[in-house]
């Protein structure tokens, strides 16, 4: 034991003996005094760390401290070092019995409860892909609405001509038409102290906001209806050539991949190159289930996972598409996608009531029209084996 702690100790030992004893009351109060002196004098010297029943503790950095302050990981992040390996000092008895203390060490709460885990980042709800936009050509436009001339029908009078004789004519029937631009848009409200407090969940915000925008745009490029507030997609009536096969059209035996060739073999005679197929994902499993009368799969099977094509055209899938449809399209001369302003998303106090109440406003917004050019371009329809 440290001297100086024998020292105290064994006066209050000493103190508290003549208390037991029978002493006057002035000559206990004044014992009384020293025996405060002492107790105080013996806490100071166990702060201090100089109690011998408790080893004194040596302090030693966090792990992630040890990290930050070791060298090598300096020198890799410097770039002088392609790598760097760590050696963490971990709480231990010394050589003299002390035990190691880590600084800034993770306590058990007073509860008795230790924290839950939390893992960093928000985990998002599974989202669907977007992809049907990027298969179209696309241009910018300055006003709110456009035109474009679509060819209704040609004749073709060229012909072997005498000397001297009538030369013949061509005629080429046009029509034009009018598209306009859409505003496709919405809002949130978050309060300032997220803007100031969470950014990172600001952030994650502004994503699904841009994200919900350019889903509404997808599927109105499917399967938008038209008309003043709503862009006209290519499975809307009009807009499309109906694949219209019959039974006979398939040969003996037909089925689902006969009926693409069809459509196939039908835009290919209006003097249109299909690049594309689009299919529902599960019309695309229905697919890969057909087997031919040996029980064999049409397209490879569970072992050999089928590329995603057909009579030598990719297949996009996508839910976009509605289950049961189909589609073959020449994507370069089908449709246009105009774009009059880019996805932009702006925050802004003044709306409403936010001032009052310190809220901020989320807009995310695009404008937009989309033109389908030559609906010969695209041929579809139910995804059906006709039985007439």
């Amino acid at each position: 034991m440290n001297e100086e702690m024998k020292t105290v100790m064994a006066a209050l030992e000493t103190i508290e003996k003549k208390m037991s004893t029978q002493v006057s009351a002035e000559r206990f109060d004044e014992l009384a005094e020293q025996q405060a002196k002492l107790a105080k004098q013996l806490l100071d010297l166990q702060q201090k760390g100089l109690n011998l029943n408790i080893p004194q503790k040596k302090a030693v950095k966090s792990i992630g401290e040890q990290v930050v302050d070791n060298s090598a990981f300096k020198s890799y992040l410097a770039g002088s070092a392609t790598k760097c390996r760590f050696e963490i000092t971990e709480a231990k008895a010394d050589d003299q019995g002390a035990t190691v203390e880590l600084e800034n060490p993770m306590l058990t709460p007073g509860d008795g409860v230790l924290p839950t885990y939390r893992r960093p980042g928000i985990l998002p709800k599974s989202v669907r892909p977007l992809s049907i936009e990027a298969l179209f050509p696309s241009s910018p436009i300055s006003g709110n609405s456009f035109e474009y001339v679509q060819e209704k029908g040609f004749y073709n009078g060229a012909n072997i001509v005498k000397e001297g004789s009538q030369k013949p004519f061509s005629s080429i029937k046009f029509e034009v038409k009018t598209g306009k631009v859409h505003t496709v848009a919405h809002l949130a409200k978050v309060s300032k102290q997220m803007l100031e407090d969470a950014p990172a969940l600001i952030s994650y915000l502004n994503n699904r906001m841009t994200y919900g925008v350019d889903l509404v745009v997808e599927d109105m490029l499917i399967s938008g209806e038209g008309g003043e507030n709503e862009l006209s997609g290519i499975f809307t009536e009009g807009n499309y050539t109906p694949v219209n096969a019959t039974a006979g059209d398939l040969g003996s035996a037909p089925n689902l991949y006969d009926l693409i060739l069809f459509a196939k073999s039908k835009i290919q005679q209006a003097y249109f190159r299909p690049n594309m197929i689009l299919l529902n994902p599960a019309d695309w499993v229905k697919m890969l289930f057909v087997k031919n009368s040996s029980g064999d799969y049409y397209l490879s099977g569970p072992v050999n996972v089928a590329a995603k094509t057909l009579w030598g055209l990719p297949v996009l899938d996508s839910q976009a598409i509605p289950e049961g449809k189909f589609m073959v399209v020449d994507t370069t001369q089908a449709a246009t996608v105009w774009h009059r302003s880019g996805l932009t998303l702006e925050m802004f106090e003044q709306d409403a009531d936010n001032v009052q109440k310190n809220l901020v406003t989320i807009r995310a917004e695009r404008r937009l029209g989309f033109s389908i050019e030559r609906p010969e371009a695209l041929v579809g329809g139910t995804l059906a084996i006709p039985t007439a």
